[in-house]
Formats: structure tokens, sequence, C-alpha cells
């Protein structure tokens, strides 16, 4: 069966919900005067408050999820005040809502007291070393991620997409392999399965970030692949919103944008869950015989197409900047390089 899923809103905290925090940027006058109950949901060694075993924290809502099932998970949702962005910052699982909230003694707290409504397993449960933007989790631009009473329900696999992004994310930070290890169990709790490490491809979640970054201006598409030949640093990655991709995945995420996500043999393209389209890109000359990451030399291409390109009988017939012509399993193709 599967899990009751919410993601829940927690006000911002610097210190990763480890400790006591006055927010002067929160929206509402009571979380600058006093800390928010939830300031300790990922201090998982409260004195007299969690075990070994299980770990306590609190979620400011309106009204308790009264269809959320013991078992369930809580992803956590901010905006950071000090960017103005969304995050997802964290996860509880196994987690039960308490009817009756737990009350306990702490110094700097409003009446020195605080708070605790969810109970998790300590094992299943973490802050995120790397917070993902929230914004891509959105069903769609307008529709806020969590509901005005503090939380909203969503189907299990938001949390697989989750959970693999921040796997994703720690992978290639090289750092933080216990959190990694963890994590990798909190995908087993959620899915049921284990985690295929083979099944992140770090080149298409950077191209597929990328989308979203430059998507919504072609004139700096073509600006930026005209360019190409013309450019004097020659560094394998480059820096996009403080974040480090690798140079030839922006490359290849502008010329899927500029030819629609379509295969450019079948004109077909795959529409994901999420509203975003599936597409590949694939090297005429290829990776191996050092062929570039240029419009000259890649085609975009369904799965299909594109395994065909590779591994079928394949002549190039004619080829220039504007176009490329060949035969593929005894049929002629004539296809448009041009950028415009």
């Amino acid at each position: 069966m599967n899990k009751t899923v919410i993601i829940a809103n927690l006000s911002y905290n610097p210190t990763g919900w480890r400790e006591l925090y006055l927010n002067p940027k929160a929206s509402h006058s009571y979380a600058a005067e006093f800390p928010g109950h939830e300031s300790l949901n990922f201090n998982f060694d409260k004195k007299n408050v969690d075990t070994p075993k299980d770990i306590y924290g609190y979620v400011q809502w309106t009204a308790a999820p009264k269809n959320f099932i013991d078992g369930g998970i809580v992803l956590f949702y901010s905006r950071n005040t000090d960017t103005g962005q969304g995050e997802i910052v964290g996860v509880y699982c196994n987690v039960k809502v308490l009817t009756e909230k737990k009350t306990v003694s702490w110094n700097g707290f409003e009446n020195n007291e605080t708070r605790f409504n969810l109970m998790a397993d300590k094992n299943l449960s973490m802050l995120f070393p790397i917070p993902l933007d929230a914004a891509k989790y959105k069903e769609s631009q307008g529709k806020r991620l969590v509901g005005q009473i503090g939380y909203s329900y969503y189907n299990i696999d938001i949390v697989e997409r989750i959970i693999r992004d921040e796997l994703y994310e720690i992978s290639i930070s090289g750092v933080q392999q216990n959190e990694y290890k963890k994590l990798k169990d909190i995908f087993v709790y959620a899915t049921g399965t284990e985690f295929n490490e083979n099944s992140i491809d770090i080149d298409l979640v950077q191209q597929d970030e990328l989308v979203e970054i430059f998507k919504t201006d072609k004139n700096q598409i073509i600006t930026d692949l005209k360019n190409l030949d013309n450019k004097e640093d020659d560094a394998e990655t480059i820096t996009i919103k403080q974040k480090t991709y690798k140079r030839d995945n922006k490359t290849i995420a502008q010329i899927k944008i500029l030819r629609d996500f379509k295969c450019q043999i079948c004109g077909k393209n795959i529409k994901k869950a999420n509203g975003e389209f599936y597409i590949e890109a694939a090297h005429i000359k290829p990776k191996r015989e050092k062929g570039r990451e240029t419009p000259e030399n890649i085609l975009i291409l369904c799965p299909n197409h594109h395994k065909e390109f590779d591994y079928g009988l394949r002549k190039i017939l004619n080829q220039n900047k504007d176009l490329v012509e060949f035969e593929l399993n005894g049929q002629k193709y004539k296809l448009n390089l041009k950028i415009e």
C-alpha cells in the first residue's frame, strides 16, 4: 500500500532547524519575537525528548491532516528568506501525527516551553545536506506547493523524485557519504525498491536543470550557440546561479530547447509526468573520435532513433553547418542543423 505523503511548511531557520532562531524577515510578528516550535526539527538528540529510535518535530498547521495514516512520509518545505527561494529541506519517514501535542520545558521559547506534534523514525529522517529548488516540483507555475493550512497531500512518486534528486546532488558533491547511505535507506522505505546507482545520469540531470534556466530566452540561446567557436574560455565547467555544470551540458540543453524537444527524424517528443519533455542528444561524430558538443555535430533524437543512429548501418553523405545528409539502415535522411 502506498504511504501517505504530505509536504509541510517550515519557517526558515539558517541553523538548519537545530537551534532556536528569531527571524526578523518573517512575514508575521510572532516569528520575529519568538522562535517557532519547529526550530529543533532536525536536532535529533533533544534531551528528554528524542530516543535512540524516535525523533519529535513540529509543523504549524491550522488543521491536522486527518487523512494521514501512521507510517507515512513528511517532506519539509521552507522559503529561504535570504534568497527568496522556496526549498525542500528535509524528510521524516515512518511518521505518526500526534493527537495530543507533546509539551516540554525549554528555555527561549514563549513561556519557556515548546511543543511537538510529529513523531518519526530517527534512522529514516534527515535534514538534506543540499536544499532542493522547490519550484521544480510544482504541478503548475500558479499552484502553491504547500497549502495555506500548512501542508498539502501528494502521491508517493514526488518522494521518489525528490530523494533521487537529493541523491544526485550528494553524489556530485563528493562528500557526505553517511547521508548518502541514509538517503538510500529512505528511498527503500518510500518506494519498496533498492536504489539503482546507475539510474543517476549526471549529464541528463544537469541538462534538465539547464533547460529550466534557459528555456525562456531563445534569443540568448542563439547568441550563445553562434559564439561557441569564438569563445576564449575553454574551461570544461561553467558556473550558473552559484552552481557548477559541465559546459557541454549547457550547449546540449540549449540545442534541445532550440529543436523544441522533438526528434529530428520522426518529429515526436516524449512528455513526462511533470509536464516536461524527454529527448536525447546524438553525436554525428562520436565523442570517442573527439566529436564536439556543437550544433553542427548534435542531433536531437528520441531514444529509438538515437540507438538506431548509434548502432545502425550509417553513412554520412554530406555535412556542413546548415545540414547533414546520411543513410541509415538503407533509408536516406536530410536534417537541419541551422541555428535560427
